[in-house]
């Protein structure tokens, strides 16, 4: 029987659209033209070509069968989301494209895309890759996805606002010129930014083009000399921008932007720019002849190390965030099985919205940082999980249920996980917790050198699962952003090579996990900033204040070291939170904050 589902449809007519094109396959990206992990409604075309809805991952479309690559978070959501009959599935890290391009049989292919879409980086690699097997990158001149998606959602039109220097600690101005310094340090004339949150920071503005994330998309450009041009939609700047620190900034339409390029490179201007964040379409503007470093933007690692205003920012959200999570968790544990019994259960859905209430009544709150994953029983097994009305699931007492959300605050950014269990748990169920407790535990008590990288650390917080022969298929954790993204470029902890140091000044995520297909899924995270510990050594000093449910705990496993890092953490919760939480809320910290 024919598949008649929208996928298939789309599917047919992407084929159709190639062939009138001479192309035999097409490459879609999740990507928008920033290479940003969150993208506005508009630029979701991964989406509606296959109908996955992960953060990460490409389609390869071709006129016999449409291959899916995603990472390790969302290999069970592929499935449920995109039927086998219409497409395989590859990860997207193990597998990838360039693998696939490098041993098809198939020869003279003309496989298209939109050089907009694919970073530098990326072009060379998959290029290469077909070289070898004698296939052909296809630039398009329009995106094929575009000139289908009939609905296609319009940009969001809402306008730039000011984040002046009280809220950044920096003035714009300052920012420009220490990023003309690093350009001179480097040889390099002019730096070509991509990403959106890069801008917002060294502009000192923000804006709402993209859900979660407050910030305009635009690109840049900056010479040695401090000076700015600006590529924005002329509709997202405001008439009268007294309150802004744009004095020394042209403000261009988007259409010039790949031109101003190609004058640059015309120049024999040296242009800087970052292969994995910037669209291959710049380096062809810039042509053959066009003097390229390749290298990360020197924004990005600026705005990295954060400054005593943003610290201080991201200190007070989080101790705000954790009276939102307090009240959540008294919430969950009061009402999850009496609903249950009385057959009006909480779902999923409502406590992702039950998270939002909450944090909307903490002052400085604006938005959610990214879409809450409310995930009970086997849904928390997906480690990216995004509740719809169509598997909206209702708590069980006899469930887990993980919860990862934060907000974003007019001070900074929060993100943190928390796993409960509402009724006895099983030996299993123990074990799998008391592990990866210990593999937060083990990076939250950690001292180590300078000249330390995410790479290096990684295994630390995995070596508790790995003594179970148990593991996760995702990063330890990531940079977030003050005001900005929540999973912000470039200091990662992964079993991936990342050649950015961890310096005092950053700010990352904890957040082991262990997930089992179809039962459930065990995350516990928080929020760190990296702090110089006056002997040589760095460490970690916790950001987020809010329980930690020890009652699955198996405390034997626990180090003594452990165990006095959790039980001082919880005694820091309760003097932080006792006084401003609700009485059911208050009586919930008692319980969950007594020592182990």
């Amino acid at each position: 029987m024919l598949n008649s589902s929208p996928q298939a449809k789309r599917l047919s007519d992407i084929r159709v659209a190639l062939k009138r094109q001479d192309l035999d396959a097409l490459i879609v990206p999740r990507f928008d033209a920033h290479m940003a992990e969150y993208v506005a409604d508009c630029d979701k075309r991964l989406l509606w070509a296959t109908g996955f809805s992960g953060s990460a991952g490409l389609a390869l479309i071709t006129q016999d069968q449409a291959i899916l690559f995603v990472d390790g978070r969302y290999t069970v959501q592929v499935r449920e989301q995109c039927p086998e009959d219409l497409f395989s599935y590859r990860h997207l890290h193990d597998q990838p494209l360039a693998d696939w391009l490098k041993t098809t049989e198939q020869r003279g292919l003309r496989i298209g895309f939109d050089p907009m879409h694919i970073p530098a980086s990326w072009h060379k690699d998959l290029s290469d890759a077909a070289s070898q097997s004698h296939n052909h990158l296809i630039a398009t001149e329009d995106n094929i996805i575009d000139q289908l998606w009939t609905d296609q959602p319009p940009p969001v039109a809402d306008k730039a606002r000011p984040f002046d220097a009280q809220k950044s600690g920096e003035h714009s101005a300052i920012k420009r010129k220490r990023i003309a310094a690093h350009l001179v340090a480097q040889n390099i004339d002019v730096l070509v930014e991509n990403q959106p949150d890069n801008i917002a920071w060294l502009l000192n503005i923000r804006g709402n083009d993209i859900a979660y994330n407050p910030f305009i998309n635009s690109f840049l450009t900056l010479d040695r000399n401090g000076a700015v041009q600006w590529f924005v939609d002329p509709q997202k700047v405001p008439q009268d921008l007294t309150d802004f620190e744009l004095d020394g900034v042209e403000i261009c339409a988007p259409e010039r932007f790949l031109p101003a390029i190609a004058d640059h490179a015309a120049s024999d201007k040296v242009l800087g720019y970052d292969p994995l964040f910037t669209p291959v379409a710049v380096q062809f503007a810039a042509g053959e002849a066009g003097q390229i470093k390749h290298g990360r933007s020197a924004i990005t690692l600026t705005k990295a190390i954060k400054n005593a205003t943003e610290l201080g920012g991201m200190r007070d959200c989080h101790r705000r965030d954790g009276i939102a999570w307090t009240e959540l968790g008294a919430w969950l544990h009061a009402e999850v099985g009496p609903r249950f019994e009385a057959g009006n259960p909480i779902t999923e859905l409502e406590v992702a919205q039950k998270i939002e209430q909450l944090r909307a009544q903490l002052p400085g709150f604006e938005q959610l940082s990214f879409d809450v994953i409310s995930g009970a029983g086997p849904n928390g097994a997906m480690c990216h999980y995004k509740v719809t009305e169509h598997s909206n699931r209702s708590l069980d007492p006899q469930d887990i249920y993980l919860h990862d959300s934060g907000g974003q605050f007019t001070d900074g950014t929060t993100d943190s996980t928390r796993t409960y269990s509402f009724s006895k748990t099983s030996p299993e169920f123990r074990e799998n917790y008391t592990a990866v407790l210990r593999g937060f535990l083990a990076l939250a008590t950690l001292k180590f050198p300078p000249k330390t990288f995410g790479h290096h650390i990684d295994a630390i917080a995995r070596a508790p699962l790995w003594s179970i022969k148990k593991d996760y298929d995702h990063g330890t954790g990531h940079g977030v952003g003050h005001n900005l993204s929540v999973h912000e470029q470039p200091q990662r902890i992964g079993r991936a090579f990342n050649d950015v140091e961890l310096v005092p000044g950053m700010v990352l995520s904890i957040e082991p996990g262990y997930y089992i297909a179809g039962k459930y899924g065990i995350r516990i995270e928080n929020l760190f900033e990296i702090i110089d510990l006056g002997d040589g050594f760095y460490g970690f000093e916790t950001l987020s204040y809010m329980p930690i449910e020890t009652k699955a705990v198996l405390p034997e496993r626990l180090t003594q070291t452990e165990r006095e890092w959790l039980n001082a953490y919880h005694q820091k919760c309760f003097e932080l939170l006792n006084d401003r939480v609700s009485a059911r809320a208050l009586d919930y910290l008692k319980r969950t904050t007594r020592p182990v």
